[in-house]
């Protein structure tokens, strides 16, 4: 967004009234109480309205089904329906709420006016928004005047009705999982396939990463069995705004797409306030703030708080307790909101907290607000009717998970709270989005953790008011990925040569049958037709979130089901060891079992109601090194490729929910480590930086570190600090979890050279093609690496939990050395001349004597 269409305000002036909008920043700031303001407002922007830009429907359209419509079509609507017609395959990278329902209703529509055979498939990422999207799929053919049938077929669609969806419905809506089941019994579908001509890929922006490729993979196998019977369909992809929408369109669908980002939907002036949570030293009122983070920050229990370090806290105020007061304010003001949360649970505190804020007799409220949690948690009765509330304006405000961040009408909503940044750019945007709908101004007020990306976003707002989104990530390289789709193909249709160009070419698919020949699982030829071997379903042993080998089941003790997705060997052995807690959809459970002595797998759970969260640590080795591409980097030379690493997560610790102190260390986990061959990138730091920053630098100690040479542990420190700050910041460029990344620093690489360095790479079997995108992109990765350190408040050599802290570092965030790194990384983007840093000791180390030896820090 170009910043000559934004008003950067300070904390100290105000901006004009809004017209409709009972509060702007300056005015939430004026309102608030006193007694709880510590100058929250860190800064606040006006970002203007855009007007919208119409085509009318009888351009596109048929005349008759124009003549139904009641108003035009957005710009970017009819530019879609216009490529369609042509018969490109299209993907529409457009706001929230800018009608992309509507590209593909419409194309359904006109298509079934001309064969009432039509066929389409729509695939959403949830159940949820799949049955959203049913009923108004339903409305719009009704508005038009055109009979299709919709259907929603998942694993809620009673046996009976299944039947007639395949047999009767125009519109089949399902999504990736059940898909991947579905494509064994296409038999079944016979007729549906032989009149597709739409696959439709919703929220594509969301298949990134492990699940992005098995999604790729899917895709491929369906169209295969769709050419098959005779069907030829186009593609239609929606998608949040992200750095690539034609690349990650290729790689889901193997098709290219005409990306449609020119949004002609109209929005009203926004007001965005980044309001930061005061220091217990900025007056130190802030009751109930000791039960701040409650251990629900993720899925997996970590908590909010990110205040915990080797003893170091800087004692603000947590966002699970400031965000729901400032979105109580808003309620209570005249401005309805949604309030973002992280899980279940956070939903139900925050509005828990909101009334007690409302009701707190030494504040200025003389009411109260109608607030409501809203969650998966709920049941379809309740949730429907929070939902006709908020429509209907019953309701002033709702704190809610992701599940209102897409798809449901919220009707008018005025103003949108983050709790904590989502991860990332088109998330963040999304979120705002729901508010403030068509031409209506809206309030926007985004409330940081200390978590090191909320800081870094805090500090840098350029970064999401100027640059562009995150990429997203699709790896098609991942063989244990590639060889479980290989066995459901084969399975679903005999394999032969013409299918080389669905599945990686001609080359990797005789590798890949002849693999399969030896192991006992192919059968066959490829001229003849290659089968799967075995009697059983192999798409039941496919997990969307692991990359090969058996997944483990996730179990509740006793006889109840939890309804948990299995998840892969790394995340069990890290987050489902014997005694870690974690949290599923806002509840609190302790794995009291890990077993993979049998055919499958599992972890086992119990509710717990504990004041603590547990959190593994790992120690790395990184051996076998294979090279696939080299270039330069400034002096130093970058690789990407191969390694094998083990990873270890031998021990974990116990910390406090809110505080994060450290309740217990050293706590053994009983997993064996963890060998897989993976992607990685390494920087190998020349030899005169490296004696150059060492000897700058030699007079830093860290006495906890005996095991390490001491002259060493400034220069140690300091590639050790990148490593933790270049995957702190990965995902700012990448749609990427830093927990899918890990890294390694080392004074001497294994590939037999004396070089130093340090690694990054993909924590998952085979890859996810993470390590080469942050290859691709090093230097950005690492100017955002330096700005986290060097931007940091906290002002310590050793970092913070803001920047450098990483809670599952190997060595317990030792050593870590600010002022080398920053000299390593200004010498790799060459804004530092080596000689220059020799300057600033007395001695050169390079005196002869014998190499210090290994050290390596993970």
């Amino acid at each position: 967004m170009p910043t000559d269409d934004i008003e950067t305000l300070t904390d100290g002036e105000d901006s004009t009234g809004a017209d409709g909008l009972a509060l702007t920043g300056a005015e939430l700031r004026d309102t608030y109480p006193s007694r709880r303001y510590h100058g929250q407002l860190h800064e606040q922007f006006t970002l203007p309205a855009e007007p919208a830009s119409h085509v009318p429907a009888r351009e596109v359209l048929p005349a008759d089904l124009a003549a139904t419509i009641e108003v035009d079509l957005w710009s970017h609507q009819a530019e879609a329906l216009e490529a369609l017609s042509d018969g490109e395959n299209v993907c529409v990278a457009t706001s929230t709420s800018s009608g992309k329902t509507y590209v593909y209703g419409l194309q359904i529509a006109r298509r079934f006016q001309e064969n009432l055979d039509v066929r389409a498939l729509l695939v959403y990422p949830t159940k949820a928004l799949s049955r959203d999207q049913e009923r108004e799929l339903n409305d719009l053919f009704d508005s038009l005047g055109v009979d299709v049938a919709v259907g929603v077929y998942d694993g809620d669609t009673k046996r009976e009705e299944k039947s007639r969806i395949r047999e009767e419905a125009n519109v089949v809506i399902t999504n990736f999982a059940g898909l991947n089941q579905y494509l064994e019994g296409h038999h079944r579908w016979a007729g549906f396939h032989a009149n597709c001509e739409l696959i439709v890929i919703d929220e594509a922006h969301s298949w990134t990463g492990i699940s992005g490729m098995h999604a790729a993979r899917i895709l491929r196998r369906a169209r295969r069995l769709i050419d098959w019977y005779g069907g030829n369909p186009q593609y239609v992809l929606t998608t949040a705004t992200i750095g690539n929408p034609a690349e990650h369109a290729r790689a889901l669908t193997g098709e290219p797409a005409t990306v449609i980002d020119e949004d002609g939907s109209p929005s009203g002036r926004r007001h965005l306030a980044f309001w930061d949570p005061p220091t217990d030293g900025g007056g130190g009122e802030y009751e109930g703030g000791s039960d701040g983070g409650d251990g629900e920050g993720d899925s997996d229990g970590n908590g909010d708080s990110g205040d915990s370090d080797t003893g170091w806290s800087p004692s603000k105020r947590p966002a699970t307790v400031e965000a729901p007061e400032v979105w109580a304010h808003c309620c209570y003001h005249g401005v309805p909101s949604l309030l973002f949360c992280d899980s279940r649970k956070q939903t139900e505190l925050a509005v828990g907290r909101a009334r007690e804020h409302l009701e707190n007799p030494t504040l200025p409220y003389r009411g109260t607000a109608d607030l409501a949690a809203y969650n998966a948690g709920h049941g379809k009765r309740s949730r429907r009717s929070t939902e006709n509330r908020l429509k209907n304006g019953g309701l002033d405000g709702v704190a809610t998970t992701s599940a209102l961040e897409v798809g449901i009408d919220v009707g008018g909503i005025d103003g949108t709270i983050l709790m904590g940044y989502p991860g990332s750019r088109q998330s963040f945007w999304q979120r705002l989005g729901r508010s403030g709908r068509d031409e209506r101004e809206a309030l926007s007020v985004f409330v940081p953790s200390h978590s090191t990306l909320d800081q870094y976003i805090l500090r840098h707002p350029e970064y999401l008011l100027e640059e562009e989104p995150e990429s997203a990530v699709v790896d098609l390289a991942n063989n244990p990925v590639y060889l479980q789709h290989l066995r459901c193909a084969a399975q679903e249709l005999p394999l032969r040569r013409e299918d080389a160009d669905r599945f990686g070419g001609i080359e990797r698919l005789e590798q890949a049958v002849e693999y399969g020949r030896r192991t006992g699982d192919f059968e066959g030829s490829l001229e003849g037709g290659v089968t799967y071997a075995h009697r059983d379903r192999p798409q039941s042993e496919l997990n969307l979130y692991a990359s090969g080998g058996n997944a483990f089941e996730v179990r509740l003790a006793g006889e109840e089901t939890i309804g948990h997705q299995p998840i892969g060997k790394a995340r069990a052995y890290r987050d489902y060891h014997e005694g870690a807690t974690v949290l599923y959809q806002g509840d609190q459970y302790e794995i009291v079992e890990l077993r993979e002595d049998r055919p499958q797998p599992f972890v086992t759970l119990e509710p717990v109601d504990v004041d603590y969260y547990t959190q593994s640590q790992r120690r790395t080795t990184i051996y076998d090194t294979e090279v696939r591409e080299s270039r330069d980097v400034g002096p130093f030379r970058l690789n990407w490729g191969y390694g094998t690493v083990t990873v270890h997560h031998d021990t974990f610790m116990k910390r406090e929910i809110g505080t994060g102190d450290v309740l217990a260390v050293g706590l053994e986990t009983g997993v064996p480590p963890l060998e897989m061959r993976t992607q990685l990138c390494w920087a190998e730091v020349p030899d005169d930086v490296e004696r150059a920053v060492t000897s700058a630098h030699s007079d830093y100690h860290n006495d906890e570190c005996e095991e390490l040479p001491p002259r060493l542990h400034g220069y140690l420190g300091g590639i050790h600090a990148i490593e933790h700050a270049m995957i702190a910041v990965a995902p700012l460029e990448l749609t990427v979890d830093a927990a899918d990344l890990g890294g390694l620093a080392t004074n001497r690489l294994p590939d037999g050279t004396d070089a130093s360095g340090w690694f990054i790479y993909d924590g998952v079997e085979g890859g996810l093609g993470f390590s080469r995108r942050i290859y691709e992109e090093y230097e950005a990765v690492a100017r955002r690496a330096r700005d986290l350190m060097t931007d940091c408040p906290c002002g310590r050599d050793e970092g913070c939990p803001a920047c450098l802290m990483d809670d599952r570092c190997g060595n317990d965030n030792r050593p870590l050395y600010a002022p080398a790194a920053t000299d390593v990384i200004d010498a790799l983007l060459g804004e530092c001349d080596p000689a220059a840093l020799l300057s600033k000791s007395e001695t050169d180390p390079d005196d002869g004597t014998e190499r210090r030896p290994p050290a390596s820090i993970s």
